[in-house]
């Protein structure tokens, strides 16, 4: 048994690793910037940290602040690593995403910044493709309107449940520096996705297809967000749609 600290353990990712590693028997600790929290922490001003570092074997480093564009990622990943290193250094696994180096979106320029200082410190980064939850968020958002705009572009979608597992994996046998990148089992078109939310939704209105302007658009044309000599033999789109609740 190990114990382990998940940062942003009440996200989509989050949660579900915490929940597989406290089901495999470990000793799970969720950093939350909640009062009242039994680990209370704040990763973008260090606050917090050293306590909830304190005997800590590993760290899976889950949290970002994908609503602000990763705007205190850097920091927070500072402040992590720092505290780790008065702490001993447990082993740190990172989550990125794939194609991080080969896309010039801003997201995406900080995740491989903060890959960078996890190489330093010497744990261990694991890119996936698309969350099946984030295509899902896209295709919410699109089908409000009264035509439904898709990106033209192929996308892996993969579980979280599977990025779970592999981070599970990673935590009892870690690798240096970068582990194989994680994909989802199939590539699909962005526009055939939203189609089948569409579907599922009982909704008429036509998707169409979009394609925009600039280098990261195109890198995502040209797959660079893809995987597919590493997928995964997990949970499918189509599966993963089927058991989530309608939401028009």
């Amino acid at each position: 048994m190990k114990r382990i600290l998940v940062t942003g353990s009440t996200g989509t990712l989050g949660r579900p690793v915490a929940a597989l590693l406290a089901s495999l028997g470990h000793d799970v600790r969720g950093l939350s910037r909640r009062p009242g929290a039994a680990h209370q922490g704040d990763l973008a001003t260090g606050a917090g940290l050293d306590a909830a570092l304190d005997g800590v074997d590993s760290v899976v480093h889950c949290a970002s602040d994908t609503r602000g564009f990763g705007r205190t990622d850097i920091a927070a990943t500072r402040n992590l690593l720092d505290a780790a290193a008065r702490a001993g250094n447990p082993h740190i696994v990172f989550v990125s995403i794939v194609g991080v180096d080969r896309i010039p979106y801003p997201y995406y320029r900080v995740k491989l910044d903060a890959e960078g200082l996890i190489e330093a410190y010497g744990g261990t980064i694991l890119r996936a493709t698309q969350f099946h939850e984030f295509v899902l968020a896209g295709a919410r958002l699109a089908a409000r309107l009264p035509l439904i705009p898709a990106p033209d572009v192929p996308v892996q979608p993969i579980s979280t449940r599977d990025v779970a597992a592999r981070l599970a994996e990673l935590v009892d046998r870690p690798v240096p520096g970068r582990a194989d990148d994680l994909g989802g089992p199939e590539v699909l078109h962005a526009p055939d996705l939203f189609r089948a939310y569409r579907d599922r939704i009982g909704s008429r209105r036509r998707v169409v297809p979009v394609r925009l302007p600039g280098a990261a658009f195109r890198a995502f044309r040209n797959g660079e967000h893809l995987t597919p000599a590493h997928r995964s033999g997990g949970e499918r789109w189509s599966d993963f749609l089927g058991g989530t609740a309608v939401e028009r």
